[in-house]
This record gives structure tokens, sequence and C-alpha cells, in this order.
């Protein structure tokens, strides 16, 4: 094995020199109590960056979006969202449990929800149905390849919800992806633009920002209060969390705008890879860091296919009879290009 290539996840990413000073060098208090400054610095930065009234640091996105759930829901309202939203698909059925709210999954195209498509599915009835308590939109689309709502879908979405007196949730694990496609074609585009004016938004610091961990949740001040009551309830109320607060300070000041290597870096790995006889790309999808590529031969196919990558040091991961390619600051172009000819040379032997 020549070399290595991480493609599996940009949840592999690892703090570089310049954060693990900040970290080392954080000032930090009880934050429990509302005296750790960096914890308090990065919440009044995010909040400020999203033109909200607060934030809330949280240990992972997951528990911040499941917070944010909870807050907005009572138990059995029914929580519309896509059909493989990572609140509902990948989260261990973590909304029945935790808010004891049920997930209506809706169909999309790569991601995307239709504004019709939610209508359709609002009920205000109680009786026989279950109560619309909340729209989740994942932005970017992680199943649906790492796609981005167009500005003017998210506009139809936010009216629509408004009409119906429905808050919106914005999974924004990976939203710093989608401000900087969303900034290629205008640079003007505000991150508050993304967001709902009833609603709230969870971001992520430990995927393409680089930070070890951590998540903020986004709101009104009110929102933001109530929210802080169930992070406590899971266990997510930190003591002296101001050295991961630095880490996200440090990557929100770093990182953001660098994103935009990783997505030309997956245009480059999409292209290449929609060459080689057998694999099948959509190259519409690749809007941002990540590449799903359909084998055509099957899901056995694919399995053999990772297992041949693996002993070239390239790691990808397998969905089936797709794979799924995410870039991040652990690949750079001869990365992308050094895949390329793995999965070349897999697919052409026998």
């Amino acid at each position: 094995m020549d070399r290595s290539a991480e493609f599996r996840s940009d949840t592999f990413t690892l703090p570089d020199a310049g954060m693990r000073r900040a970290i080392y060098a954080a000032e930090v208090g009880n934050a429990a109590y509302g005296e750790d400054p960096s914890v308090t610095e990065l919440e009044l930065t995010v909040a400020e960056y999203f033109g909200r009234e607060a934030a809330l640091f949280f240990p992972s996105a997951t528990m911040a979006g499941q917070s944010a759930i909870a807050v907005w829901c009572k138990p059995a309202e029914v929580v519309l969202i896509e059909q493989y939203g990572h609140n509902f698909y990948f989260e261990t059925g973590s909304m029945a449990f935790i808010s004891g709210t049920q997930a209506q999954p809706l169909p999309a195209e790569n991601g995307i929800l239709a504004p019709a498509t939610l209508a359709a599915a609002i009920r205000h009835v109680e009786n026989p149905h279950a109560r619309t308590g909340l729209i989740v939109l994942e932005n970017t689309s992680n199943y649906g390849g790492g796609t981005v709502y167009p500005l003017a879908t998210l506009k139809h979405i936010f009216n629509l919800a408004g009409t119906h007196e429905l808050p919106v949730h914005i999974d924004g694990a990976r939203l710093f992806n989608a401000l900087q496609h969303y900034r290629l074609s205008d640079p003007a585009v505000r991150p508050g633009a993304l967001l709902p004016a009833t609603g709230s938004v969870s971001l992520c610091f430990s995927k393409g920002l680089g930070a070890p961990m951590g998540a903020a949740l986004v709101g009104d001040a009110d929102f933001i209060a109530e929210a802080a009551r169930v992070r406590t309830l899971l266990g997510g109320t930190l003591r002296q969390a101001g050295f991961m607060a630095a880490a996200a300070l440090y990557a929100l000041r770093h990182n953001v705008e660098r994103l935009v290597e990783d997505h030309r870096n997956a245009r480059a790995l999409a292209a290449g890879l929609a060459g080689i006889d057998g694999l099948a790309v959509a190259l519409d999808t690749v809007q941002t860091n990540m590449v799903y590529v359909e084998v055509e031969e099957g899901a056995g196919r694919a399995a053999r296919l990772i297992e041949q990558l693996g002993e070239s040091g390239v790691r990808a991961w397998n969905l089936g009879r797709r794979l799924r390619f995410v870039t991040s600051m652990l690949v750079d172009n001869t990365d992308c290009d050094y895949a390329v000819a793995a999965v070349a040379k897999a697919m052409s032997a026998a």
C-alpha cells in the first residue's frame, strides 16, 4: 500500500496545529453556571452570525437536533421530514424516545423536499389524524448526495410554514457547506437567509470544520432557554466546555471559507469516476462535498469494490449498490486522482 486516502466521511477530520493551540490556551469556567467565557463567546458569535437572538452549545448535533424537536413539539405530534433525513433515519429512533413525536417520512428528489409534498402532508385536525407540529429540512442533504435546497424553495417552504403557523427546524450539520455553495453564485447571501422566521437551526463543528466535537442550536431567546432545559435532561450540560468551544470558534474563523476546496475536489472526483465503465454518477447532485457512485452490477460488486479499494488505501462508504466518497481537509486533488485511478484499476480487474 503506497498511500491512503480517507473518503468515508468528513467526520474523520482532526484538529490542526492552530486549533490545538486554541484548545490549549482556552479561557474556561463552569459552563453549567454560565461562567465559561469561551462558551459564551461562541454562543454570542454564532447567534450574531445568523442574525438570531441566542445560541446554545451542545456536545453533538444529534443532541441539538433532538432537543429542538422536543421544544417545538408536543408528544404524539407529527414531524414532517424527508424519508432519509438524519433526525429520523440515522438517530436510532430518538424522536420517538426523547420527545414522543411521530415522524412522517416524505419522498423527495435527491433529498430536497418539494413545497407541494409538504403542503399535502400538513394536518391540523387532531381527530383522527395526528397533528403536524414541525417541519424539518436537512441542508445539505446527506442521503441526497450533499445536495442543497435552492433558495427559492427554502423561501417557499418558509412561507408555507408561516401560513400554517408551523415552525421549521433546519438540520444544518453541513449548513456551512450549503452557504459556500450559495455564495458561488451570489457572494452576498447572508447566513440568516437560510433560516426561517419561526424556527431553529442546528450546526455541527466536527465535520468539515475540523473540530473534535461540538454543535450549536440557534433560535430566539425563549426557544433557547427551553432547549437548555432539554439539554440538561439529556445529560448534555458540560462544565469546562470552553476547551471544545475554543475549537469551534477557531473552526468558524479559519475553516468555513476553505470548504470551497472540498467542493472543488468533489467535482473533480465525480468527473473522474463518471468516466469509468460500470459506474454511474449523477453529476448534477455533486453540489458540495459528497459523491455518490452507483455500481451497475449491484450490491455484491459494490462490496467487493470497497474491499479492493481498501487494499489500495482508499476508503469509501458502502451503501448497498452505492458508494459514498466525502471530500474534506483530509484529502487534496492528488488524493482524488489517486482514488479515481484505484477505482478504475479495481473495476477493470476480473
